[in-house]
């Protein structure tokens, strides 16, 4: 199981999508306000929503166990609330308003009891892997994946 903290998890997906030509607009780490990640590139806005899968605590106290499936359950809730009241703001046009998490069977199973809903809702998720790389799962994945991977703007 992949063990993250949510400012790892927060630094993964910099580094991923940085690498892929965005830029930061912001970061919110260490519970502070805010969206906690947003990035940009050729007039795309990501909106990021993250949650680890243990405190932010475990980096000076690895014997602090992970999540537990209610703890989980409430934090996927509460993202899902942050990217609807985000988008209600109206942060623009070709925006997307993402949750990412690590890739564990707990948060796996939470977003998979959702999945439907957040489809239709057009919201997209991603998956942060153990080798820091990430999965775009979704409507519209294919058009976001192919704007990251191959740079090419699309209609989007």
């Amino acid at each position: 199981m992949l063990i993250i903290t949510e400012n790892k998890l927060i630094d993964a997906l910099e580094e991923y999508f940085t690498e892929h030509g965005f830029s930061v607009i912001t970061k919110a780490k260490n519970r502070a306000p805010g969206i906690d990640l947003a990035l940009f590139k050729n007039g795309v806005t990501l909106y990021i929503e993250a949650k680890g899968s243990v405190r932010n605590e475990y980096d000076t106290d690895p014997t602090i166990k992970p999540f537990t499936r209610n703890s989980v359950r409430n934090y996927v809730r509460k993202q899902i609330t942050k990217l609807m009241e985000r988008e209600e703001k109206g942060d623009g046009k070709n925006a997307f308003y993402i949750a990412a998490w690590p890739e564990t069977p707990t948060y796996r199973e939470e977003v998979n009891k959702k999945a439907k809903a957040l489809s239709r809702l057009g919201y997209l998720h991603f998956w942060v892997q153990e080798d820091w790389s990430v999965k775009i799962e979704g409507p519209e994945a294919d058009k976001l994946s192919q704007f990251v991977f191959k740079e090419v703007m699309q209609e989007l």
